[in-house]
């Protein structure tokens, strides 16, 4: 080979090796002689080395991002289990929620107060999850596909919310539901209706009438009057089994934690009510939301034993 051809040789392969090296990690050596990869990515990447962030591309190669259709087959709980399946699902269902979920969460998630629709984020979900273990304190992704599918409410006979809603105080303001269950009795008067305002607005650290909160609490605590305590606890903290209100945390309120929207809620009642989107999505979108959706929410420090 002439020196004009070797020339062009080494010219070729310069050219060659720094565009074989766009699509591959940088390598150097650490201290100890290891190598380490150099590039943001790589730096930024699992333990493994997987590519994927918290926020694949849509154009992901399809070694490292599932199909949606990939993801009909298989419980949502086993799609987080996997990088490829839950990184799929994440890029199908940012498009699922902003079709069908942003119009009344947000399109940070963060809810909407027009809408009555809860913060997403926060990770303080209303209902019991699935989780023997934890009994239901640790939530999955299969206990948002449950309220996606079937929703709030929403008259479906597997719809969250079924067993109890907020019950109007004032019987003129009862469902049928309600009225079924405790007819047309008045237990408290609007002064007591006050007065249990007044003790909801301490709970949460408002300004209050301290002598009419504390009957407020009594009233809270009395089985044949107000009764709260059945479905918000003695310590007003909430009950998730039914989707109770904590009352101790006025940013949960979905119909405002003034005295006057409190007082409205007590006197009428709330039913709020997310429809059921089982038959609308397809089973890889519903299923693509829910993991969506709960990789979005503050993760939740997991219970531990009481033994421990």
């Amino acid at each position: 080979m002439g020196n004009s051809s070797v020339r062009k040789a080494l010219f070729a392969g310069a050219v060659f090796l720094p565009l074989a090296a766009c699509n591959q990690p940088q390598v150097s050596q650490n201290q100890s002689g290891a190598p380490t990869t150099q590039t943001a990515e790589a730096r930024q990447a699992p333990a493994g080395g997987h590519p994927l962030g918290a926020n694949p591309a849509e154009d992901e190669y399809g070694e490292f991002l599932a199909r949606a259709e990939e993801l009909a087959t298989v419980p949502v709980n086993d799609i987080i289990k996997s990088t490829r399946l839950n990184a799929g699902a994440l890029v199908a269902g940012k498009k699922v929620y902003a079709e069908h979920c942003a119009s009344c969460h947000g399109e940070d998630l963060k809810g909407s107060k027009a809408a009555h629709a809860p913060d997403l984020t926060d990770g303080d979900w209303r209902f019991s999850g699935d989780d023997f273990p934890s009994g239901g304190v640790n939530k999955l992704p299969s206990d948002v596909e449950w309220t996606v599918r079937y929703g709030v409410r929403s008259g479906n006979p597997n719809a969250r919310g079924v067993e109890a809603d907020m019950l109007a105080f004032d019987p003129q303001y009862r469902n049928q539901h309600d009225l079924d269950d405790y007819g047309r009795v008045k237990t408290v008067t609007p002064e007591e209706i006050n007065d249990l305002a007044e003790y909801v607005l301490q709970l949460t650290g408002q300004r209050a009438d301290a002598a009419k909160a504390a009957h407020g609490k009594e009233l809270f605590l009395d089985n044949a009057k107000g009764n709260c305590f059945d479905c918000h606890q003695e310590d007003a903290a909430g009950n998730p089994a039914l989707g109770s209100t904590n009352l101790t945390r006025k940013d949960l309120f979905l119909y405002g934690s003034d005295k006057a929207s409190i007082v409205e809620s007590i006197t009428k009642g709330r039913r709020g009510v997310m429809p059921d989107f089982g038959t609308k999505l397809k089973p890889e979108e519903l299923k693509a939301v829910s993991v969506y959706v709960f990789s979005q929410a503050a993760p939740q420090p997991p219970l531990q034993a009481a033994n421990q």
